[in-house]
């Protein structure tokens, strides 16, 4: 039988933070599971529009990566997708995948990063252990996506993980979600701490055009905000990704249906 793992993510046209972001989990995961042939697919058209037209990176999405591993002889596929929570695009996923499983004798998927209630302390605890030193006794804010949908309250709980196992003033806003950057900013007023110097980071897997943008750029954006309300954002530009006991989790998430 021959084994293959399928790495999902969005994607991001940002070379040096896919490398060490989407790449560096690709590296962990060959390193891991030495005998199966490791792909990877992009979810977004646009990141693969891009990259083929600018870079010359063809990089496949689902189906197109499911087909080609059938070409390619793989019969047994475990799929480990590296979204945070499981919303829309975890969701098309999982649809894509339903519709591909007919093309081999096994399709097994791996949970996303916050796909059980254990989940959310081990991220919070790893995180805090990447974040902390950085930090100090300051705020800290890190950015979200955020959805429409219901996973979107996935944030929210892993907040207060974060706060329980830190003890710190932490804030988790988004994007896209339920809690804007204001949301964070009125906390921050009304705050006993008072500290001027917050930290803001991305809870991303990249530090793409979000982190880039929307957390640090010079309109309209976290840090924006955070200044025009008198704060002195310090912005780490750096995927989650990034960090070694993130990637651990991935593994452990991926070892749990490859048994």
């Amino acid at each position: 039988m021959k084994q293959g793992i399928l790495i999902v993510s969005f994607g991001t046209t940002y070379r040096e933070t896919r490398e060490k972001n989407i790449e560096k989990i690709a590296q962990t995961v060959r390193e891991a599971f030495p005998d199966w042939s490791v792909y990877q697919a992009y979810s977004s058209n646009i990141v693969r529009s891009i990259l083929e037209k600018r870079d010359h990176i063809i990089i496949r999405d689902v189906r197109e990566t499911l087909r080609q591993m059938k070409r390619d002889g793989i019969t047994r596929v475990a799929v480990l997708p590296t979204h945070l929570i499981d919303g829309i695009e975890n969701g098309k996923m999982k649809c894509t995948i339903e519709e591909c499983r007919e093309l081999f004798s096994e399709i097994k998927t791996a949970r996303v990063l916050l796909g059980s209630e254990a989940d959310y302390a081990a991220v919070a605890n790893s995180l805090w252990g990447e974040i902390g030193e950085a930090a100090g006794n300051d705020p800290v804010i890190l950015m979200g996506h955020g959805s429409p949908h219901e996973a979107d309250g996935s944030y929210a709980k892993l907040e207060k993980q974060l706060r329980d196992c830190s003890g710190k003033e932490i804030y988790i806003a988004t994007v896209d979600g339920s809690v804007a950057i204001a949301d964070v900013i009125q906390k921050l007023d009304a705050s006993a701490q008072k500290r001027k110097r917050v930290l803001v980071l991305p809870l991303m897997l990249v530090a793409g055009d979000h982190a880039v943008n929307d957390m640090a750029g010079e309109e309209d954006s976290f840090a924006s905000n955070l200044r025009a309300a008198g704060y002195e954002p310090e912005c780490i530009r750096k995927g989650i990704g990034e960090y070694e006991g993130i990637r651990d989790l991935y593994i452990n998430h991926l070892r749990e249906v490859i048994r």
